[in-house]
């Protein structure tokens, strides 16, 4: 299927299907399609009853991939305000400068949509730090550029979703490194600093900024303090509530930082101020 087709070429994709469809009987023959609403009407139906025997075949329900494919067709219908899951997408008018405002970033990765019968069609939008996905109606949202496909050790990036894991799986084990007082993987500090510097690039935020929009996601994977010294079957799994509490993970977050960005400037707070993840 052609890269830039739209409705009219899906049309003609339809047509020669319908092509080949009658020339399988005899009966048939007759029929216009292409001129004739009426025989264009006939032979549809006659298609569409052979799916549902085939969906009948395969134990699929006919009714729900019928369902889904309406969403899909009047997203097609409308090719200026729709983005497919995958593309990168950034916050535009309003709804940017609230997030401008809010310390979050703009920069986001479409994960699914949700298209009604009516209004307008919404997006599910994966942003950074983010737990769970945010729905932005497509006339809030922009086409971004790429995220930039970044080297590391599991080799050459260029999806932030997989990125952000990355990352996050790197931080990860650094602060794991920091608790068990030893020194971390080289590959975890130059996978770390490189997916840092390429996510402050695309989202056009500072590192402190990015790192923060992290350390909740790292903090769920972290063992709290003092749970080495507890028999196994007695270790709590921490929140990130339990671990803000004992002081964490401020100062493994201030080695991660200073491993990238340097040492604090003069006159800069030992502890700034945090953002979480946007709900």
């Amino acid at each position: 299927m052609m890269a830039n087709a739209g409705p009219d070429e899906f049309a003609e994709f339809a047509a020669t299907i319908l092509d080949t469809f009658q020339g399988l009987f005899e009966e048939t023959g007759h029929l216009g399609h292409r001129t004739s609403d009426a025989h264009a009407r006939d032979l549809l139906g006659d298609l569409l009853v052979d799916l549902m025997h085939y969906a009948e075949r395969r134990g699929l329900d006919f009714g729900d991939i019928l369902g889904e494919s309406r969403g899909y067709f009047r997203v097609e219908q409308q090719p200026a305000d729709t983005y497919t899951i995958g593309s990168t997408v950034e916050l535009e008018g309003p709804a940017a400068e609230e997030a401008v405002l809010l310390g979050r970033p703009t920069r986001g990765t479409i994960t699914g949509l949700f298209v009604p019968e009516h209004g307008l069609t919404e997006y599910y939008v994966h942003f950074i730090g983010d737990n769970s996905d945010r729905r932005v109606i497509g006339a809030d949202l922009d086409p971004a550029p790429g995220f930039p496909a970044t080297s590391t050790a599991e080799g050459v990036i260029a999806n932030p979703l997989r990125a952000e894991e990355v990352l996050v799986e790197a931080t990860t084990r650094i602060g794991l490194a920091d608790i068990s007082g030893v020194a971390p993987n080289p590959d975890d500090l130059r996978d770390h600093r490189a997916l840092l510097r390429a996510f402050v690039s695309w989202t056009d935020m500072d590192r402190r900024s990015v790192t923060d929009l992290l350390l909740s996601r790292v903090a769920e994977r972290l063992p709290s303090p003092g749970a080495a010294q507890q028999p196994t079957s007695t270790v709590e799994e921490p929140t990130p509530g339990r671990l803000a509490a004992q002081g964490f993970p401020v100062p493994i977050a201030e080695r991660l930082r200073d491993s990238v960005a340097g040492a604090p400037k003069p006159g800069a707070s030992a502890h700034p101020r945090r953002h979480g993840p946007a709900r």
